[in-house]
């Protein structure tokens, strides 16, 4: 290469460019099988999961980037830290097992990456076996109802103990979320929110509050499929 390229790069001869390679694909073949082992032991029931295979793949050789720049140099270690501390993500990871597979990746990755190619060789099959087991074992939750919105309108002197008791028979987990009046005074406005039980429906909600002494309006809000 010509000198002013070398002279530009002199960390590169600390390593040579065939086992930058070699590992980076070591950490591509193993990181592949870590993204393999979480798409067939996977809770296939959770609908809202996220797929992490590619995340699981890439991490793998970011991470054995990482360390092939760190190498053995301690203040370099420490920049990179500090540099990596500023980066911020708003996804949150639902499943505690998805988090366990992304420190898998990452061990995969700082292990190629420090040349120690026997710790991952020797510990996927382990981590593989127990997943494998666990997601055996695992039994697929009831899907909880979503949560509705309700609001009324009635006139001040309404029965608030009847309304409630109507929500009830109708809602788990019913909060009152706001009490405003509207129409000049002449209106009290109330919010709640909670679930729909399981041999209820909107239906039957709005004919029970409309039943309640004073109530004048009545609104059942259910979320959008297609915003979750």
């Amino acid at each position: 290469m010509p000198e002013w390229f070398t002279d530009a790069f002199p960390s590169d001869a600390e390593l040579r460019w065939v086992n930058i390679l070699i590992r980076l694909f070591a950490a591509l073949v193993l990181g592949g099988l870590v993204a393999a082992i979480y798409r067939t032991t996977r809770r296939r029931h959770a609908s809202s999961a996220t797929d992490l295979s590619q995340t699981l793949l890439l991490l793998a050789i970011v991470i054995a980037m990482i360390t092939l720049a760190i190498g053995n140099n301690t203040a370099r270690a420490f920049s990179l830290v500090g540099a990596l501390a500023i980066v911020r993500f708003r996804s949150v990871v639902e499943d505690p097992r998805d988090t366990a597979f992304v420190i898998l990746a990452v061990a995969v990755g700082l292990a190629v990456g420090a040349g120690f190619i026997l710790v991952p060789l020797l510990g996927l099959p382990i981590a593989g076996a127990v997943a494998w087991v666990f997601a055996n074992n695992v039994v697929a939750p009831v899907p909880a109802a979503p949560t509705c919105r309700v609001a009324l309108r009635a006139e001040p002197g309404c029965s608030a103990a009847e309304v409630r008791q109507a929500l009830a028979s109708h809602l788990d987990d019913c909060r009152e979320r706001r009490i405003e009046t509207v129409k000049k005074g002449t209106l009290v406005e109330f919010v709640y929110s909670g679930r729909m039980h399981a041999d209820s429906d909107g239906h039957t909600l709005v004919q029970a509050l409309q039943s309640c002494p004073g109530v004048v309006g009545v609104e059942v809000l259910f979320p959008d499929p297609g915003s979750t």
